[in-house]
C-alpha cells in the first residue's frame, strides 16, 4: 500500500508541475543564456560548469564556445565566424544552413527547426511528441518513458536501493527496488529474508541435504553455500563428493603414497592412505629406514653385499654383489670385476687425480686425491694456495716465499738461506734493506715513483709507474682507460665522456657544461640556467614532475600513429633513433602512458605524415619501467631528418578506449574495446545527462589527458556498438567502471556515435594525483611546465579555508562545488610544493586565482600535501 500510495504522489506532482505556472528563476544548464551567464549548455568547449567562459582554456589551441577571435585571439585569430553560413568546426549550424536537420531528428513530433546566433541548433520551434515509448518523458501524461526515468531513483521513490525500470505502458517499474525495511533483521513485506532472519528457511527446506542458506544484501536467499551429498559434484562446504576430491589426493595431505576416499557425508578419509619414513612397514612398502623386514643381499639373490631402504621404501641394491664377481667381466650390478673398472677413473668419479681401485666388485676411492681443490687432503703437503700454516722459517730457512708445487707438496725455490737483512748487498741480493745500491725506478725502466726492497732481498717495484701501461699510479691522474675512479660528474660537470692525454693527464673536453642552452653528451635536457622546478634541473636532467603529454596522430585510430610531445603549446615530433635493444621499452612506455593494457605493443620506425622537422626528443632510452615517455634517457637535440619520425601501434586490452575518424589522436569518434573487438559507444545517456562531461572526463583521463568536451552528433559511426546507455557518476576510472547496458544490446543508429575531443593542462591548472577513485586524490598546480604540491597549513580538518578551498578546487575540476579535504599521509607527492597558506574565498574559478604566498614560497614538509574528496 505505502508504494502504492508513493506512485500516487509522484503522479500528483509530475501533474501539478505541468498546471502550474514554470519556475522562472535563472537556471545554468536550461539551454538559455540569461541573467549573468555567458554561455550555454555548462561544461562543454570553453564553457564551464558555471555556465562562464573558462578563461584558463584560451591557449590550448582549439577555438571552443564561447571562444571569439575577440575574447581570445591566440586560438580563434583564424577561424571562420559563426554567419557566414557555412557549418565550420564547432558549430551545429550556421544562418539558414541547418545541415539537413528536422525536429524529428532530435527526437520532437514536428514543427520548424532553426539556428541561433551562436550558430547552435534551437528546438524552440518543435513540437514535443507525445507518445509513450519514445524515451521522453510527457510531463502531463506519463511518469517516466523507457531509459528516462525523470531523475527519478528508487531511493527517491522511498526504497532503500535497487533497479528503477519504466513499464511499457511508462509508469513506474518497482519490482527491483529494495523495500525500505530490508537491512533491519526482521523479515517484512516482499523480503524473502533480513540479515541472519530466514524466515524459517534451511538448504534442507529448499531440497538440499545439507549446507548453508544466506541472506543477500537486497533481502533475497542465496542457495550458493547449499549441498546435496552425494551427488558425484563438490558443493557448498563439501570436502569431497564421490569421487571428485578437486585436487586433493594423499600426498597433499602429507601421505607418501596410497588413495582418498570419500565418506558418505561428503569429507574426506585417508584411511586408504600410507606414509613412507614412519619405520612401519606398511602395504605397498618393501622396507622402511633400517628395517628391511629381514631382507638381505643374499636372500633377494646376490653373493652378498649390503642392502638398504630408498625413499619410496623400496630395497636399493646397489651395494650388493652377484656370484659372477672375481671373473673380471663387469656385470649385473658390480661397478667393476678385477682390473676391468668399466672405464671409470678417479677423475670422473669427482676426483682431482690419483688410482681407482676395486675391491668386492665395487669402486675403491682410498688412493684417489683431490690435488688441485685447494684443500689440503691427506697425504698431501699444501694444495694450491693452502699450505696448511707452513712457510720458509717454519721449513728451517731464513725468509722467502713458500709455495705449493703440482704433485701438492711443498716448493721452496723461493725461500732462502743467506745473510739478507744486514744492509749490504751479497751474493745474489739485488738490495738489503734502504740499501738499494744506487738503483732507481727510473734506472728499472719505469717512468717513475719509488723504488724499495722486499724482505727476501729483491727489488719492490709495487711503487714504480710507467704512462701508458693503463694502470693509474703515482702523480698520474690517469692511465690509458684507468681513471682512478674520476667521471665528467665527480669532476663536477653533470655528465659527459671523460678521457686521458697521452701524458697521463685528464681530458674534460668532452665534459657537458650545465646551463648554457647547449644539451651536450650526458644531459637529458639544457634550458639555459641551472634553475630546479622549471622542467630541466640544475644537472640539466628532465625532472621526474615536469608535465609532457603525448599523444598518437595520423594512424586508424588514436592506439597508433607518429608520436607527438606537447611542451610550451607546441607539439613536437620524436626522433626514431634509440638502439635495437630498448625499442620495446620505448613502446610499453608509450602505450602505458596512453591507457592501453595489452600486450605486444609495436614500434615502429620511418612513420610516415611528417613534413616538417620539429623533434623534441632523439636517442630515446627507455628501461620500460618509467610512467612517462619523458623520463626516458634521451637528447634534446637532434639529427633526425622528416622521415625519421616515431611510430608505435598500441594493443589493446578488454575495456580500453580509443578515437578515430578525428584531426588528431584527442579528439573523434569513441571506440571501447571488448572481446577483441573494436565497437562504438551511443549516445544515449551520455548527451542528455551529468555522463555529458562525467563519461568525457572518465574517458580522457583513462587515456592520461584533461577532460575536454562531449562532441554530439559530430561524428558518424559504423552502427557497430558495443555500449549504450552509458552513465558515469564521477568516480569512475575506466569507463566499463560507469553504468551501461549489457555489452552489445543497443538501440541506436549510426549518427548516435559518442564523439569527443580531450585537451591539456595549462599554466595554473590543477589535477587529483595518485588516485583510487576520479575524484580523490593529492591535489597538484601545473606552473612553469612543472607539477607540484600544496601545503594544507589552513586547509586541513577544522582549518579556516577548508570548505572554501573544496569547493573552488572541486569546481575547477568540473565536480559539485563541494567536498572534504584532509592531509595526504602517506599519499605524498615530491618536489617541488607550489603554494600554501591558501587562502580562498569560495567564489574564485580556479585555485590558482586564490590568495597564498606566492609560487614555491612554504615552509613546509610533503606530509603536508593537501588530499580532496569532491562530490560528483
Amino acid at each position: 500500500m505505502r508504494r502504492i500510495s508513493l506512485l500516487f504522489s509522484v503522479f500528483f506532482m509530475l501533474f501539478s508541475c505541468a498546471e502550474g505556472t514554470p519556475d522562472s528563476d535563472e537556471s545554468c544548464g536550461d539551454g538559455i543564456v540569461n541573467g549573468t551567464e555567458e554561455c550555454e549548455p555548462p561544461s562543454e568547449g570553453a564553457c564551464n560548469a558555471q555556465c562562464m567562459r573558462e578563461v584558463a582554456m584560451c591557449g590550448d589551441g582549439n577555438c571552443e564556445y564561447p571562444e571569439t577571435a575577440a575574447n581570445c585571439n591566440v586560438d580563434c585569430e583564424n577561424t571562420v565566424p559563426c554567419g557566414n553560413g557555412s557549418i565550420d568546426m564547432g558549430e551545429e549550424c550556421d544562418g539558414s544552413n541547418l545541415g539537413g536537420q528536422t525536429c524529428e531528428m532530435h527526437g520532437m513530433q514536428s514543427g520548424t527547426i532553426a539556428c541561433d546566433a551562436d550558430c547552435k541548433i534551437d528546438l524552440a520551434g518543435c513540437l514535443s511528441a507525445v507518445e509513450c515509448g519514445n524515451n521522453v518523458v510527457d510531463q502531463q501524461t506519463e511518469a517516466c518513458d523507457g531509459t528516462d526515468l525523470g531523475g527519478e531513483t528508487c531511493d527517491s521513490l522511498g526504497y532503500s536501493g535497487g533497479i528503477l525500470r519504466c513499464h511499457p505502458d511508462c509508469y513506474f517499474d518497482a519490482s527491483e527496488c529494495i523495500d525500505p525495511s530490508c537491512g533491519n533483521g526482521t523479515v517484512e513485506g516482499t523480503e524473502a529474508c533480513d540479515g541472519i532472519d530466514l524466515n524459517g528457511e534451511s538448504c534442507i527446506s529448499r531440497g538440499f541435504s545439507g549446507g548453508t542458506l544466506k541472506c543477500t544484501e537486497a533481502c533475497t536467499i542465496d542457495e550458493t553455500g547449499c549441498s546435496s551429498c552425494p551427488n558425484g559434484v563438490r558443493e557448498g562446504d563439501e570436502a569431497c563428493d564421490t569421487s571428485d576430491f578437486g585436487s586433493r589426493t594423499c600426498l597433499t595431505e602429507g601421505f607418501g603414497g596410497g588413495t582418498l576416499t570419500c565418506t558418505g557425508t561428503c569429507q574426506i578419509s585417508t584411511a586408504g592412505c600410507s606414509v613412507c619414513g614412519n619405520n612401519t612397514i606398511e602395504d605397498g612398502e618393501y622396507c622402511e629406514g633400517t628395517n628391511l623386514g629381514g631382507a638381505s643381499c643374499s636372500s633377494l639373490g646376490f653373493s652378498g653385499g649390503l642392502l638398504t631402504c630408498n625413499t619410496s621404501c623400496g630395497y636399493d641394491t646397489s651395494q650388493c654383489f652377484s656370484q659372477a664377481c672375481g671373473d673380471g667381466n663387469v656385470s649385473g650390478s658390480e661397478d667393476c670385476d678385477g682390473s676391468d673398472l668399466n672405464g671409470a677413473t678417479c677423475t670422473s668419479l669427482g676426483f682431482v687425480g690419483g688410482t681407482l681401485g676395486c675391491t668386492n666388485c665395487q669402486h675403491d676411492t682410498s688412493a684417489c686425491t683431490m690435488c688441485g681443490n685447494n684443500t689440503v687432503n691427506s697425504p698431501e703437503q699444501c694444495d694450491g694456495s693452502s699450505l696448511g700454516g707452513a712457510s720458509c722459517t717454519t721449513l728451517g730457512f731464513d725468509g722467502g716465499t713458500l709455495s705449493c708445487g703440482s704433485n701438492c707438496t711443498y716448493n721452496t725455490s723461493s725461500c732462502y738461506t743467506n745473510s739478507c737483512g744486514n744492509g749490504t748487498i751479497t751474493g745474489s741480493e739485488d738490495c738489503d734493506g734502504s740499501n738499494l745500491g744506487g738503483a732507481t725506478c727510473i734506472s728499472e725502466g719505469f717512468d717513475g715513483g719509488t723504488l724499495s726492497c722486499n724482505s727476501n732481498c729483491t727489488f719492490n717495484t709495487g711503487s714504480c709507474y710507467s704512462c701508458g701501461d693503463y694502470t693509474k699510479n703515482g702523480t698520474e691522474e690517469c692511465d690509458g682507460w684507468d681513471y682512478g675512479g674520476a667521471t665528467c660528474t665527480s669532476l663536477g660537470y653533470p655528465g659527459g665522456y671523460l678521457s686521458c692525454n697521452s701524458n697521463c693527464t685528464l681530458n674534460t673536453t668532452n665534459c657537458a657544461v650545465c646551463g648554457n642552452g647547449v644539451v651536450q653528451s650526458g644531459e637529458q635536457c639544457d634550458d639555459g640556467n641551472t634553475n630546479n622546478n622549471d622542467g630541466c634541473s640544475s644537472t640539466c636532467t628532465v625532472e621526474s614532475n615536469a608535465y609532457r603529454p603525448i599523444r598518437l596522430t595520423g594512424g586508424a585510430g588514436s592506439n597508433e600513429g607518429r608520436v607527438e610531445m606537447y611542451w610550451n603549446g607546441t607539439w613536437y615530433s620524436v626522433c626514431d633513433d634509440n638502439y635495437d635493444s630498448t625499442e620495446q621499452n620505448v613502446a610499453d612506455v608509450i602505450c602505458r602512458q596512453l591507457g592501453y593494457t595489452g600486450t605486444g605493443h609495436q614500434f615502429i620506425d620511418s612513420y610516415p605524415g611528417l613534413t616538417v622537422d620539429n623533434f623534441i626528443m632523439d636517442d630515446v632510452s627507455c628501461t620500460g619501467t618509467e610512467d612517462y615517455l619523458h623520463r626516458c634517457a634521451h637528447k634534446g637535440t637532434d639529427d633526425c631528418g622528416t622521415g625519421e619520425a616515431l611510430g608505435v601501434e598500441c594493443m589493446p586490452g578488454e575495456g580500453d578506449v580509443r578515437f578515430v575518424d578525428g584531426p588528431h589522436g584527442m579528439e573523434g569518434r569513441l571506440q571501447v574495446y571488448h572481446s577483441g573487438t573494436w565497437g562504438d559507444v551511443c549516445d544515449d545517456t551520455l548527451e542528455n545527462s551529468s555522463s555529458h562531461w562525467y563519461g568525457t572526463y572518465t574517458v580522457c583521463a583513462q587515456m592520461g589527458h584533461k577532460f575536454g568536451s562531449f562532441l554530439d552528433n559530430t561524428y558518424t559511426g559504423s552502427g557497430s556498438f558495443h555500449l549504450d546507455d552509458v552513465s558515469c557518476t564521477g568516480s569512475e576510472i575506466r569507463i566499463t567502471d560507469c553504468t551501461h547496458s549489457t555489452w552489445g544490446t543497443h538501440n541506436c543508429g549510426a549518427s548516435e556515435a559518442a564523439g569527443m575531443r580531450c585537451s591539456v593542462w595549462t599554466e595554473g591548472n590543477v589535477r587529483l594525483a595518485n588516485q583510487t577513485q576520479r575524484n580523490k586524490g593529492r591535489v597538484e598546480i601545473l606552473h612553469q611546465n612543472v607539477w607540484g604540491t600544496v601545503c594544507d597549513d589552513g586547509l586541513n580538518t577544522g582549518g579556516t579555508w577548508g570548505d572554501e578551498f573544496t569547493t573552488v578546487a572541486c569546481g575547477e575540476l568540473g565536480f559539485t562545488a563541494a567536498g572534504s579535504v584532509s592531509v595526504a599521509g602517506s599519499n605524498q607527492g615530491t618536489e617541488p610544493t607550489w603554494i600554501d597558506d591558501v587562502e580562498c574565498a569560495g567564489t574564485e574559478a580556479t585555485v590558482s586565482a586564490c590568495p597564498n604566498d606566492g609560487w614555491a614560497v612554504e615552509n613546509c614538509s610533503h606530509y603536508e600535501d593537501v588530499e580532496i574528496t569532491c562530490t560528483p
